[in-house]
């Protein structure tokens, strides 16, 4: 009985994901902290709906959890169609933009649509595959944890630096390298001001109080909307382009099945990485995943391979920070945060190999389930997307998303939000004006934590004042 409503909780968080993954800036960790926040009415919704059934009070939490596992699946098979067609990707789609457009730009969208959803599906169930491995090596008897968390710093300094060094047409290419650490430390400057305990939070205001959640992570929404989204959709309106009609018959995935599975493998293993090393984005996955593409394939072959790494990747994350929940007791991510506070006191680590946690299983079975749902949604949402330009115009589009975006930002982080927004959003115009990835922006989660690991962020709180 508990697998059966635990189906109907799945469905109900991929109904979420449709609204998260289809409307750029609705991310799922917002929705994530909306739920925990409104635990009580949920818990009584739920409690009144189920009883019949009599559920005990850790059941009802973990159908909730199913409900977020069901809508953070289901975001990152279908985040990708905005960010294809709309122009307004998150943090992590943002470096797929470039590819997929030329694909829209030359009426192969839906193929780019197509590509994704089998990265996604690919990492889903190549993430399931490794479940025993990654707990045999992250867990008892190997503890490669461990090891990794003595070299944390290294590890993210090597991370930065591959992305810094990615940038320019060769190695003593400098004025990129170097424009890129200007924007890695600029948006690493503004992340830690936001995480840091400020005067300004006492004076913060919000019209939609969301209890349980600090101040510090309301901004983090206008933080990476202004970064990822309504910069982007500003840089689509000063392009304005004239989309073409999309080829929706008879499509297939032009990319040879060596290219797909080097796709697959190598951003399912670089997401891994999200689930249990803090400060590791999915974005800077993705573009540790550039290393292992060929330069010897052509342009289009690199871009379709990629799209499928960048799916991948953002998939991968999913699934490998809810093994590292119950693996290393971590939440790495801000929906696995939620689960974490639903299920306080309820979440067994997974020690016995052959006796996996209930609630592990029952959170699996939702990522089964939503993969495969999510898969089909994909492909039918990535047809309706592509004929929209024909009934809105392009630029009516971005403008409507932006007031949108703009009025949510109002909404759940209040003025002091709408001021991180606009600042986010010029650094966040940055990049694409000036020719460097967008992914340097995660300096605005990288920066702080090396700061905490290297004990330094005392001394800048103190150059600040704050």
């Amino acid at each position: 009985m508990l697998i059966l409503l635990a189906t109907v909780f799945t469905f109900l968080g991929i109904g979420l994901g449709i609204i998260t993954g289809l409307i750029p800036g609705v991310h799922v960790n917002t929705v994530s902290f909306v739920i925990v926040s409104s635990q009580a009415a949920i818990i009584a919704f739920s409690l009144g709906l189920l009883a019949s059934f009599s559920p005990t009070m850790p059941q009802v939490l973990a159908l909730i959890s199913a409900m977020i596992m069901g809508c953070v699946v289901s975001h990152t098979f279908l985040n990708f169609i905005p960010a294809t067609y709309l122009g307004a990707p998150e943090g992590e789609t943002a470096l797929s933009v470039l590819p997929a457009h030329r694909m829209v730009l030359e009426g192969k969208g839906y193929e780019a649509i197509l590509i994704s959803a089998w990265g996604s599906l690919g990492a889903a169930i190549m993430a399931l595959i490794l479940l025993v491995p990654a707990r045999l090596l992250m867990g008892p008897p190997v503890n490669f944890y461990e090891f990794l968390s003595s070299y944390i710093i290294i590890i993210l300094f090597s991370v930065v630096g591959v992305l810094v060094i990615q940038e320019g047409r060769s190695l003593f290419d400098i004025k990129p390298k170097m424009l890129a650490l200007g924007v890695f430390f600029l948006s690493g400057l503004l992340g830690f001001i936001l995480l840091s305990p400020t005067a300004l939070y006492s004076k913060t205001w919000v019209p939609i109080s969301q209890e349980g959640a600090s101040p510090a992570t309301l901004m983090f929404f206008p933080l990476f909307t202004g970064l990822f989204g309504i910069s982007n959709l500003l840089i689509s309106l000063m392009d304005n382009p004239t989309i073409p009609d999309q080829i929706l018959e008879g499509v297939e995935v032009d990319l040879e099945r060596k290219n797909q599975l080097r796709a697959i493998v190598s951003g399912t293993l670089s997401g891994g990485m999200v689930g249990w090393l803090p400060g590791i984005t999915a974005a800077a996955a993705t573009a540790v995943t550039r290393v292992f593409t060929s330069d010897d394939d052509g342009e289009e072959v690199q871009g379709r391979e990629y799209i499928m790494a960048v799916s991948a990747v953002d998939t991968s994350c999913a699934i490998f920070t809810l093994l590292a929940l119950f693996i290393i007791m971590r939440a790495r991510s801000g929906a696995m945060q939620s689960v974490l506070q639903l299920n306080h006191g309820n979440i067994d680590p997974w020690i016995n190999l052959s006796s996996m946690p209930w609630l592990m299983a029952l959170l699996l079975y939702s990522v089964i389930l939503a993969s495969a749902v999510a898969f089909c949604l994909t492909l039918y949402m990535g047809k309706l997307f592509s004929g929209i330009h024909k009934k809105v115009k392009y630029s009516t589009m971005s403008k409507s998303i932006i007031l949108f975006l703009v009025v949510m930002i109002f909404f759940f982080s209040g003025p002091l939000g709408l001021f991180v927004g606009l600042v986010a959003t010029c650094i966040g115009l940055i990049p694409p004006l000036y020719g460097v990835k967008r992914v340097h922006l995660m300096g605005c989660i990288i920066f702080p934590i090396l700061l905490f690991f290297l004990g330094w962020e005392h001394v800048l709180l103190g150059i600040f004042g704050l």
